[in-house]
């Protein structure tokens, strides 16, 4: 984003002071980064992971801006009409902090350890309630580690006091929270409810992002 102001910049400065700019030279480099920006593409495309992600769609920006770079020399090269250079410039800036805002959003949501977006809260407590031998589940917290790993603590009243049927339980608990993609999770098993129990946090905290 810091990049893209620069960018922003100058592009009022080549506004205010036209530059003669070559052509030919700008369309060759442009093309070269285009083959080199579709080739990177295919080969990070389809990860979920926060850092590739984030590096795909800069190469996808990138490419963008390529085909308007190429498409420019093509118009200074017939027209002389260098103003087009920094109304590019200025068109590829914003493009590159739309996309920079998404990665950076979804990057706060993690370190402030937010309810992941992708996870349907009131499911998860329902879920784990009709598990047999829970009689009631309280203080849940589900956050992020990354992009691709869930973690959860929560508190879990039940009236068993069997150990081997405790363990079974938490299993089966554990088994359902992997189709939120929650694989790490922290299960306290009370035999007494705790006096706030019946309030559940965070409820849905990601909202506090829309």
């Amino acid at each position: 984003m810091a990049v893209s102001a620069i960018i922003l910049w100058e592009a009022y400065q080549r506004l205010l002071n036209p530059a003669p700019i070559q052509s030919g030279l700008m369309g060759v480099v442009a093309v070269t980064g285009l083959i080199a920006n579709i080739a990177v593409a295919f080969l990070l495309h389809g990860s979920h992971n926060l850092n590739v992600k984030s590096a795909f769609l800069h190469v996808i920006g990138d490419a963008v801006s390529s085909v308007a770079v190429i498409v420019a020399a093509i118009w200074i090269g017939f027209t002389g009409q260098v103003i087009v250079d920094p109304l590019l410039s200025g068109f590829i800036a914003l493009l590159i902090i739309v996309s920079a805002a998404g990665i950076l959003r979804e990057t706060i949501a993690i370190l402030l350890q937010f309810t992941p977006r992708s996870v349907n809260f009131d499911a998860v407590i329902a879920d784990m309630s009709s598990v047999t031998g829970v009689d009631g589940v309280h203080h849940i917290h589900i956050w992020s580690l990354s992009s691709d790993i869930h973690v959860l603590d929560a508190h879990i009243y039940s009236c068993e006091t069997d150990v081997t049927q405790i363990a079974e339980m938490k299993q089966e608990i554990r088994k359902r929270l992997e189709k939120y993609h929650i694989h790490h999770s922290t299960l306290e098993v009370e035999n007494e409810e705790c006096e706030n129990s019946a309030i559940v946090e965070p409820v849905d905290r990601h909202a506090e992002l829309s």
